[in-house]
């Protein structure tokens, strides 16, 4: 039990300070690119598809954030975010432009914050029902 217990915590905080670097280096690079002169108007850069797109990004990122707290639903949120936001990069993508795999990284807090949410879930109820017997 204090095995299980020691690995969900190892979980929790890997999902935690990837989760905080993707967010920081997204917003370092975001600021960065705001800040930087743009010549075109921003309708002739972006068009609707890719708005969505990225807005599916920051509810992904939103997701890593709200999971420092609740990290069930936090992992939910960002995944499905950043899934959603994967699928439609690949189809947005120009047919000169490469589609990158590095993007799949964003699914590994993710994936780790529902992880610790399931541990966590599952040996609270073994201990529920071993309190109850």
């Amino acid at each position: 039990m204090a095995s299980k217990n020691k690995s969900a915590k190892i979980i929790r905080w890997t999902a935690r300070i990837i989760g905080i670097s993707l967010v920081a280096f997204t917003l370092i690079f975001g600021i960065g690119s705001l800040l930087e002169e743009h010549h075109a108007p921003a309708s002739e850069t972006f068009d609707t598809l890719m708005i969505i797109t990225f807005t599916f990004w920051g509810v992904g990122l939103a997701g890593l954030i709200f999971a420092l707290w609740k990290e069930g639903l936090g992992g939910i949120i960002s995944l499905a975010g950043f899934i959603i936001f994967i699928f439609l990069a690949g189809i947005n993508t120009k047919p000169d432009a490469s589609f990158s795999i590095v993007l799949f990284i964003f699914l590994i807090p993710s994936v780790l914050y529902i992880s610790y949410w399931w541990l966590t879930k599952k040996s609270s109820n073994e201990s529920h029902d071993k309190t109850i017997a």
